[in-house]
This record gives structure tokens, sequence and C-alpha cells, in this order.
């Protein structure tokens, strides 16, 4: 839960450099770039995967941002509070050390893979919820 946005954005970019990196190298191959200049477009690639990867990283944490949302623990159970968490798309995650906070993890088509996980703390009065701020929006409890 910590650091969770910072681990996401690292996550989303190596991945998305990665795969863009992969994708240009299998079509720079296919069509025969390397044979021109082979360090040139290399370097092409590498520095358009970066520029790629930093933007679209940057676009998908800013369209998922993350939000806390505290619900008072009288308004609803814990069951409850599964089942609404259930109709907008997240699931929990099987823990296997009882810890403090539980995991949900979106569940497409109702929620996109791209969204992130959501956490839920309990405390005395309280529950905390920490994820997408759209997903937490449409929660009516």
């Amino acid at each position: 839960m910590k650091n969770y946005t910072l681990l996401r954005f690292v996550k989303l970019s190596l991945y998305f450099f990665g795969m863009y990196s992969v994708l240009t190298a299998v079509w720079f191959g296919v069509s025969g770039r390397f044979s021109e200049e082979a360090g040139g477009a290399v370097n092409e690639i590498l520095v358009n995967a970066a520029i790629f990867s930093l933007l679209f990283t940057i676009a998908l944490l800013l369209w998922y941002r993350r939000a806390e949302v505290r619900i008072p623990v009288k308004d609803i159970s814990q069951n409850g509070l599964d089942q609404k968490l259930a109709e907008i798309g997240y699931e929990r995650v099987p823990d296997k050390a009882k810890g403090a906070v539980q995991v949900y993890k979106p569940r497409p088509p109702k929620a996109p893979a791209l969204a992130g996980r959501l956490f839920v703390q309990k405390s005395a009065n309280f529950y905390h919820l920490q994820g997408p701020a759209s997903k937490l929006k449409s929660l009516k409890v």
C-alpha cells in the first residue's frame, strides 16, 4: 500500500518500454531497417520507447489516479462491503497471513485491469479504502 503509485509507475514504464522496443525491433527486422544502419535503428528504438513509455505511463496514472474514501463501520458490514466491491468489479485476494490491510484486485470487464488494486484497512470507526478515484466514486454505500 505504501509507495503503490511509485511501484505502478516503475512496473508500467518497464512494461511499455520493453513491449514497444520488442515490437518495433520486430517491425524494423521485417522491413529491413537493421541492414541499412543497425546502430541508428537501435538508438531510434530506445529513444522512441523511452518517450512512449513515459508518456503512456503518466497518462494511465492520471486516468486512474488514486484516492482514499472513509466509510463508517456502522453503515456497512464486512460482508456487505465485499459485496459492494464485487458489484464495481473487485474481488478479494486470498491472504494466508491475516494482515491489517485487505487487498482487492480488479476483475474485468467491470473494472479495467490497469486501474490497479484496491486496499481496505479497518480502523475502530472507519473502513479506509484506497484505490482508483473513478471506481471509488461509483461505490454507493
